[in-house]
């Protein structure tokens, strides 16, 4: 039994009909080595035999009256894996348009509230007899950080062998009077900890004035003009993969004297900057929003210990080594200043809204003028070689976030096997030719690197990068 935390809570409470509060994990299989295709009931058999490594993929939610903001995490009595699993066929040639369009059927298939918050699919018929398994999981159970520890805990070195770890049995169920105790005494904590709740917002304020030298480099909170991105939109989904080569960031990082997250959001900006244009909107200056981890060192695999950050996108500047250069100083700038302020106090203030956050969100998501964002991005470092589950090697990682209006474009990247894996989820809306920005995005690598002339450059550096 566990209180479902604040920063969770938020996410549980987000979701709507028209937004969807699961992310995609998909990883590509190579099961040549084997002789033969993974099956969906070799899947059944085996994952209870790991689940315990992983506690809230055998829990289910526990509402209380009165305390259904935040509902108990509780062991599912009833819990079968069976419930969790499907299969589906791709169309023909199976390639990487197919998959994506099956993703974005995915991600608006809502997970059962009942039981836990995760489903696989298992994917047959993708090109050269690779099969894939997507995963979706509630932004409630894990953030980036969590599903990327789930997937190295998942999967080992090529020729390691992964110990099994099966969930403990089902101890005692816990029953509403148990749970009642639990929500009242920690009420009682919540009014207790109220001051310092208050402390914690003049250490914050305190950071902020220490940080204003750079806060020409840092976006002010709901003074972003819409643009297209920022289209009313509606509850469907259409998704785009691909991916670059890290090393060509990482070069352009080392040539800029930037990070490799900030370099990557410059190339991102140039994307943004061409989309604009061909859409035929002045590009201005955008602002992207990520997810700074709390503790990237953490092997936790489950919770959402992020804090959010807004960078400018250089999307006004033409050319794309300012780009990137005024790119990386505001990615710097807003993690800096997010290290700064702490986790704490966002956590807290998650905890006491409850479900204010989510409705005022819904209410003004396609109203106000402004908005706290144009996009929204990911960036987490990876493995640098591929994964492997016994003689089934995964060519590649791929994970898709959420697309929350008003700001209705998502792109993750995580670093995998030396490339840059994208996801990007939107709305048709806001995002009419998803495929075409991931192209933008490869154009916009080859411009700065042709104008930083990197092409006969080596990289000894290493990614960095924030959630």
């Amino acid at each position: 039994m566990e209180r479902m935390t604040g920063p969770d809570a938020l996410m549980l409470n987000m979701e709507s009909a028209s937004t969807p509060m699961h992310t995609l994990k998909v990883a590509v299989l190579d099961p040549s080595r084997r002789g033969e295709p993974v099956t969906l009931a070799e899947l059944r058999a085996v994952l209870p035999n790991y689940l315990g490594r992983f506690p809230r993929a055998t829990q289910r939610l526990e509402y209380l009256a009165g305390y259904a903001a935040r509902p108990f995490w509780v062991r599912d009595e009833y819990f079968d894996v069976a419930d969790h699993l499907d299969e589906v066929t791709l169309s023909s040639p199976g390639g990487r348009t197919e998959l994506d369009a099956l993703l974005a059927e995915l991600a608006v298939a809502r997970l059962d509230r009942d039981r836990p918050l995760w489903a696989l699919t298992l994917v047959h018929g993708l090109a050269q007899g690779q099969q894939a398994v997507v995963v979706r999981v509630h932004h409630a159970l894990a953030d980036g950080l969590a599903a990327l520890n789930t997937f190295m805990a998942s999967t080992g070195e090529r020729g390691e062998v992964i110990v099994p770890a099966p969930p403990a049995p089902v101890g005692v169920v816990h029953d509403q009077r148990t749970l009642w105790k639990a929500a009242r005494a920690e009420s009682w904590q919540l009014l207790c900890d109220i001051p310092r709740v208050v402390t914690g917002f003049g250490r914050a304020l305190e950071a902020k004035r220490s940080a204003r030298r750079a806060g020409a480099h840092i976006p002010k909170p709901m003074t972003v003009r819409r643009n297209s991105f920022n289209a009313r939109s509606g509850a469907q989904r259409v998704c785009a993969s691909g991916d670059i080569p890290l090393a060509d960031i990482q070069r352009i990082a080392l040539a800029t004297g930037t990070s490799v997250n900030g370099a990557l959001h410059g190339v991102i900006a140039g994307a943004k900057r061409a989309e604009l244009l061909g859409r035929g909107e002045d590009p201005g200056m955008s602002v992207t929003v990520f997810g700074v981890c709390r503790d990237l060192t953490s092997t936790r695999t489950f919770g959402n210990e992020i804090a959010t950050a807004a960078a400018y996108l250089r999307t006004d500047l033409d050319d794309p080594v300012a780009r990137i250069v005024q790119t990386a100083a505001s990615c710097d700038a807003t993690v800096r200043r997010r290290r700064a302020i702490g986790f704490e106090l966002t956590e807290k203030i998650a905890t006491y809204t409850g479900r204010v956050g989510p409705v005022f969100r819904s209410l003004a998501a396609h109203r106000a003028p402004l908005v706290m964002n144009n996009i929204t991005t990911a960036n987490m470092p990876g493995p640098r070689t591929t994964r492997w589950v016994g003689d089934i090697e995964i060519v590649d990682w791929i994970s898709f976030a959420l697309a929350i209006a008003p700001a209705d474009v998502n792109l993750t990247a995580y670093s995998y096997a030396g490339r840059i894996s994208f996801g990007l989820i939107a709305t048709p809306e806001s995002m009419p030719d998803p495929a075409g920005f991931i192209r933008r995005i490869k154009t916009s690598l080859a411009q700065a690197t042709d104008a930083l002339d990197l092409h006969a450059a080596t990289v000894t550096s290493t990614t960095t990068a924030e959630c």
